[in-house]
């Protein structure tokens, strides 16, 4: 983890709320802060330095004791909603007002997405339909009648809203059926005061107290929500004095969207996989930060706010290596790239999910380098001969995993990963099959030469050269043709097969 600190100018101290101060704004490296002032600043993070800059603001006066928040939408054009007071502004992305709305109450909370925007009130959420011409605010729905509601947000497709009440109460609504809802639950913390969509899969609730739950969708095409798993940050050691001042905020990482960050405790920052609840990362700042903003602001970069309005841009070295693979739009999640007797892989862009067949829950393996480039979902059986960004992946026992990807072979076992690099090229790659009692061999075939790998250590048992006669079939070099090893005892018996015929075996010692 890389954290920078950035002073912004003088007089841009954050608006005190439980909610963050930073909302995500139209682009990959932008976002906006509420200050006291009742001023709106938008800030671009300069992705390689994390230089930070003004670029543009709005101010409304001073607050007082009313409310001030605000929410951008990108879609279908960038919208500004700002709930200033009783009432709610709507301006566009030069910061020009297009209209107004006096509220029934003051606004704690506003999230917007599309033309539907929710404003969260003390008696209840109101849904809003702003029409994208005349930028009129039309009331929809009111949602939690009579209860006050902390806050609302929508997953990054604009499908679902959840939506959290200060009594502990959350639901998700599918809105592209009119807001029917289709999970609620009460959380056992009250006063809610962030919700996260990680990817359109998890969605993420965190309250006041460090008490975060995590609710999953059954798959891509499912309404059906349950809650996943539900724990506690809190630190022991946390005076009551700061867990008083501070709020617990989560953002999901953009480009590794299964993990997300959490902001609690008013010092703390951890990383968790939202697919097990496990914490990948912790992070403590110094005693007198009082962490009160949250927001992820491109592929591998969140920014945090202290009380007095410090920036802190943190970097995860894992999130940007993966950030690569999200330029390629067409790639599917949930892909199989394996199917066998131990279980199902699946890639998902960034990691391979491992799905057993015993029974046993599924775990999440973040992939140590950044996914093909073009990758073809349905042609991955056998590396490209042509390629070094191909990838062919091997679950060769309940613990090990091996994912050949270009000319290096990364083995996964007991938590951790290894890589070997092939010297001679890969070609085809073949795991052992038949007795399984003996040290796991992986073939890995060049164009001219065989080399047998022990999985275990990565280290190379023997190199055999493949004859030139061989070498130059047309077989060879064609894209039907597959390898397969037969392991007998101490030895395996390698076969390359074009088109359900052998044209080359060969005995190696294992």
């Amino acid at each position: 983890m890389d954290v920078r600190k950035v002073a912004l100018p003088a007089g841009f101290a954050p608006y005190s709320s439980w909610n963050s101060s930073l909302s995500e704004f139209d682009g990959a490296s932008t976002c906006s802060m509420t200050c006291e002032n009742g001023a709106i600043i938008a800030l671009e993070v300069h992705s390689y330095h994390r230089h930070v800059k003004v670029v543009d603001q709005v101010r409304l006066g001073v607050i007082g004791l009313e409310r001030f928040c605000h929410a951008w939408t990108s879609t279908p054009t960038a919208r500004l909603a700002v709930a200033h007071g009783d009432t709610l502004f709507i301006y566009d992305d030069k910061f020009e007002r297009r209209s107004e709305l006096q509220l029934p109450f003051f606004a704690k909370h506003v999230a917007f997405h599309g033309a539907t925007l929710v404003a969260s009130t003390s008696n209840g959420a109101y849904v809003y339909h702003v029409c994208p011409t005349t930028v009129k605010c039309i009331l929809k729905h009111q949602l939690y009648s009579d209860v006050p509601v902390g806050l609302a947000a929508f997953s990054r497709c604009g499908a679902w809203c959840g939506i959290a009440a200060i009594d502990g109460r959350f639901g998700l609504w599918n809105v592209r059926t009119a807001m029917q809802l289709e999970f609620s639950t009460t959380l056992p913390s009250a006063r809610p005061t962030s919700i996260a969509f990680s990817g359109d899969k998890y969605a993420v609730v965190a309250c006041k107290d460090a008490h975060v739950a995590v609710f999953q969708r059954d798959n891509a095409s499912s309404c059906t929500w349950s809650q996943l798993s539900a724990f506690s940050l809190k630190p022991e050691s946390v005076a009551s004095s700061a867990a008083y001042m501070s709020s617990t905020l989560v953002a999901a990482w953009k480009s590794v969207p299964v993990f997300f960050s959490v902001v609690h405790s008013s010092t703390h920052m951890d990383i968790i996989d939202a697919s097990t609840g496990r914490r990948v990362h912790h992070m403590t700042f110094p005693s007198h930060v009082h962490l009160m903003g949250l927001v992820a602001v491109d592929d591998n970069a969140m920014l945090m706010q202290d009380m007095q309005g410090t920036i802190f841009s943190v970097t995860w070295s894992f999130a940007k290596a993966m950030a690569g693979c999200t330029r390629f739009g067409s790639f599917q999640d949930d892909v199989a790239v394996y199917d066998g007797a131990f279980g199902t892989l699946y890639l998902e862009r960034q990691a391979l999910r491992r799905t057993p067949r015993n029974g046993q829950p599924s775990d999440v393996l973040p992939l140590p380098f950044v996914p093909p480039h073009g990758i073809d979902p349905s042609n991955r059986e056998e590396p490209n001969p042509s390629s070094t960004t191909s990838l062919s992946v091997h679950w060769m026992r309940q613990d090990y995993v091996v994912v050949v990807y270009g000319h290096a072979v990364y083995r996964y076992a007991r938590n951790e990963w290894a890589v070997a690099v092939v010297p001679t090229g890969v070609h085809r790659v073949a795991s052992s099959t038949g007795d399984v009692d003996g040290p796991l061999v992986l073939v890995v075939l060049g164009q001219n030469d065989l080399m047998v790998l022990d999985v275990d250590t990565l280290a190379t048992t023997s190199v055999h050269a493949v004859p030139p006669q061989v070498s130059a079939l047309p077989a060879f070099l064609a894209p039907s043709m597959t390898m397969h090893v037969e392991r007998h005892a101490s030895t395996a018996l390698v076969r390359l097969v074009d088109n359900d015929v052998e044209f080359w075996r060969y005995p190696v010692t294992c």
